[in-house]
C-alpha cells in the first residue's frame, strides 16, 4: 500500500497556469505516460490533467460510499458474532457459497 502511495505521488506534478499555457504540448506528453498534472492559480490548485479513461471522481466516491454502506450492513447482520477467517472464507469459496 504504501509503496502504491509513493508510486502515486512521484506520478503528480504541479504547474502554473502560465507554465500549462506555456508548454502544454509536453504536458500532454507526461499526461500520456501515465502522468498526473495539477495545474495551479495563485499556489491553489484548480484543474488537473490525467490520462483518458481513468475512472471518474464522483464515480470513485459513490463506489466507496456504496462499499461502506455494504459493510455496516454486514456488521450489523452479524451482530456480535466472530468473523469468517481466510480458511473458512477459502472452503465457502469452493463450495461454491461465496
Amino acid at each position: 500500500m504504501v509503496n502504491l502511495l509513493l508510486g502515486r505521488l512521484n506520478r503528480l506534478a504541479s504547474v502554473t497556469a502560465f507554465e500549462a499555457k506555456t508548454r502544454f504540448g509536453k504536458l500532454l506528453q507526461r499526461v500520456a505516460r501515465g502522468e498526473e498534472i495539477i495545474i495551479t492559480k495563485y499556489e491553489k490548485p484548480v484543474a488537473r490533467i490525467i490520462p483518458a479513461g481513468r475512472a471518474k471522481l464522483e464515480d470513485v466516491r459513490s463506489a466507496v460510499a456504496e462499499l461502506r454502506e455494504l459493510r455496516r450492513k454486514i456488521a450489523q447482520r452479524l451482530g456480535g458474532k466472530s468473523k469468517l477467517t481466510d480458511a473458512q472464507i477459502k472452503s465457502l469459496i469452493q463450495e461454491g457459497r461465496l
